[in-house]
């Protein structure tokens, strides 16, 4: 048994959500068990075969936390009180290749069951084994802002919904370059996964795709709590002047009970700014229409390529992304940097991963890192901050600011700035 395990808990690993086809009888749990917790009715015998398979297409491996003294009629003398899956992905750290990662979800732990050491339980051992197995980093999007950063989670990029005024159409300076094509959103397997593809590996912070997001933004099914097609879904595929497809739109009509009648963005992903425009343009164009809302980007350029930018207004900004560094040198040497300078960072984690003092220095647009624990460090940071700092989410001015950097050395603030800071704010698309 795990030591960190609490006495009662047991931990149990499943690795295959099918059995001869079928769904297991662990993994049935664990879809419950992560229905329950996220308030949610849990799937009919089709919709869990469809997410069971969904799991074995991603490789999604889960602990199942089940207490060994609960007895009936308690429900958890059968089911789990605590559940945490993870899968294999990909992040864009800016580098020239994509980083290897961990996405963690579906993570639950009873309110019968709180402050009982559960959860540290399940997501130490799991990031024991990722570091063990040379994961470098691990990375979630938390439905709450005040669980993971004890765990050395930092945020690492945050999103925003907005609202675009649309009743006389579209009304941006720049005129359109490209063309759309209103598509079927079934009729666009083939176009949406290349296009996927593509936006992470152009974006900054953007995560990989799993199986489920396919099958949502074809319309496969609405939400992971309505795994029927979706019927009211619309799509559209955009081509920049030379014919080159270079995004996709989908989205639905709110209907006509809104005070202002809207079209909502379901998934807007493009590979560059241009199609980003233009297919919001087109939806601004739809007849009947006053406003259009979606999801973007907090640095997003819709408000300054717009000939009014008070027609565009955030309605709401938070975390998305947080990121847990568990292999300093490998993580910080995978992305790249825009100015040569060295610092000597000491970084406290609780768990240790990151733990150290480091010396940091780039040349030539890549970062050399050395441990050199007894070294008089030029600032001092935590784990979770070192997160925040490493794709440029936030400079280190800023975080010294926010008094959590201390600067050891005059200059070093200024070092770590011109190391980490980036042209444009990171920015996820993906939930997981």
């Amino acid at each position: 048994m795990n030591p960190a395990t609490p006495e009662g808990i047991e931990l149990e690993f499943i690795g295959s959500g099918l059995v001869d086809g079928q769904p297991s009888a662990s993994w049935l749990l664990l879809e419950r068990a992560v229905a329950r917790g996220f308030h949610e009715s849990s799937a009919d015998a089709d919709g869990r075969k469809i997410l069971a398979e969904l799991d074995e297409q991603d490789e999604v491996q889960s602990i199942l936390a089940f207490d060994r003294t609960a007895a009936a009629p308690s429900l958890h003398a059968a089911d789990p009180v605590g559940t945490y899956s993870y899968f294999a992905g990909t992040l864009n750290v800016g580098g020239p290749q994509l980083l290897e990662v961990h996405e963690i979800t579906s993570v639950t732990v009873s309110p019968t069951h709180r402050r009982r050491g559960i959860l540290r339980s399940m997501i130490t051992t799991h990031l024991d084994r990722a570091a063990a197995d040379g994961v470098p980093v691990a990375v979630l999007t938390a439905s709450e802002a005040t669980i993971y950063g004890r765990f050395g989670f930092g945020v690492a990029a945050e999103r925003c919904r907005f609202e675009l005024k649309s009743g006389q159409g579209a009304q941006f300076r720049a005129p359109a370059s490209g063309t759309v094509q209103a598509v079927a959103p079934s009729a666009m397997a083939e176009q949406v996964a290349q296009l996927y593809r593509e936006h992470h590996l152009a974006t900054l912070g953007s995560v990989s795709n799993n199986s489920f997001d396919l099958g949502r933004a074809t319309g496969r099914w609405e939400s992971y709590d309505n795994l029927k097609p979706a019927a009211k879904l619309r799509g559209a595929l955009h081509y920049d002047a030379n014919g080159t497809l270079d995004g996709f739109i989908t989205y639905t009509f709110e209907g006509w009970k809104q005070e202002e009648p809207a079209m909502s963005i379901g998934t807007l992903c493009t590979v560059n700014e241009t199609a980003r425009r233009e297919l919001v343009a087109y939806l601004c164009d739809h007849d009947l229409i006053e406003r259009v809302t979606g999801r973007g980007p907090v640095d997003d350029v819709l408000p300054t390529a717009l000939r009014n930018t008070r027609d565009y207004k955030t309605t709401a900004r938070g975390d998305h992304l947080w990121v847990r560094i568990l292999d300093v040198p490998a993580a910080l040497g995978a992305r790249s940097y825009r100015r040569d300078a060295r610092v000597v960072l000491q970084v406290d984690d609780d768990l240790g991963y990151a733990a150290g003092t480091w010396v940091l220095e780039t040349a030539g647009g890549v970062m050399s890192v050395q441990r050199a624990d007894g070294a008089a460090a030029d600032a001092r940071l935590d784990a979770r901050d070192l997160a925040t700092l490493y794709l440029g989410t936030r400079s280190a001015t800023h975080l010294a600011g926010a008094g959590l950097l201390a600067e050891h050395r005059a200059g070093a603030l200024d070092d770590l700035d011109a190391m980490f800071t980036g042209p444009r704010t990171p920015y996820c698309q993906a939930d997981f």
